[in-house]
């Protein structure tokens, strides 16, 4: 497994609760990681087969174009894309800085920073799977409601694997 990241993208945003902040904007610092395979990759010398980091400075550009009030807004939206846009990140480090918040005195920053692993065992298999969480059964949309709901209650309301969900599905 390897880390594609970026660090120390830049942009001057509109974030924050104070009136000031709306208006003149600030500037900000994300870093952001990603755990996945490069195998497939690497082998096909193919951008369009890894995790493109264009493809996540313009989901950062995206979501730092968006006013909020808070910082855990913006990393919860990059992250939510972020997940939309690639289906193969192991696990995801994004810190969202920034730089001199007006506190009253000299701040260099403030940051909301989340890590998430995104690797669980399949509670029917066991075998190891990538998982978001929340998009496990709208990767099946053909799975019978009534199957959803069985496999809900019967493994906890868990995510179960592609192979398992294959299964069900017929």
């Amino acid at each position: 497994m390897a880390w594609i990241a970026l660090e120390g993208m830049r942009f001057h945003a509109y974030h924050g609760v104070y009136q000031a902040e709306k208006l003149l904007g600030n500037e900000y610092v994300i870093d952001l990681y990603v755990r996945t395979g490069i195998a497939k990759a690497a082998a096909a010398d193919s951008v369009e087969a890894t995790i493109n980091y264009e493809t996540i400075y313009r989901i950062c550009r995206l979501e730092m174009d968006q006013p909020r009030q808070l910082l855990e807004t913006v990393v919860a939206k990059i992250i939510g894309r972020m997940k939309h846009q690639f289906g193969t990140m192991e696990a995801l480090r994004i810190r969202v800085r920034k730089l001199n918040p007006p506190l009253g005195g000299r701040i260099d920053a403030a940051f909301v920073e989340e890590i998430l692993e995104f690797v669980a065992d399949c509670p029917r298999c066991k075998k190891k799977f990538i998982s978001y969480g929340d998009d496990c059964w709208e990767r099946f949309p053909n799975l019978h409601p009534a199957t959803r709901e069985a496999l809900a209650r019967q493994y906890g309301a868990k995510c179960l694997c592609d192979d398992c969900l294959k299964f069900y599905q017929g």
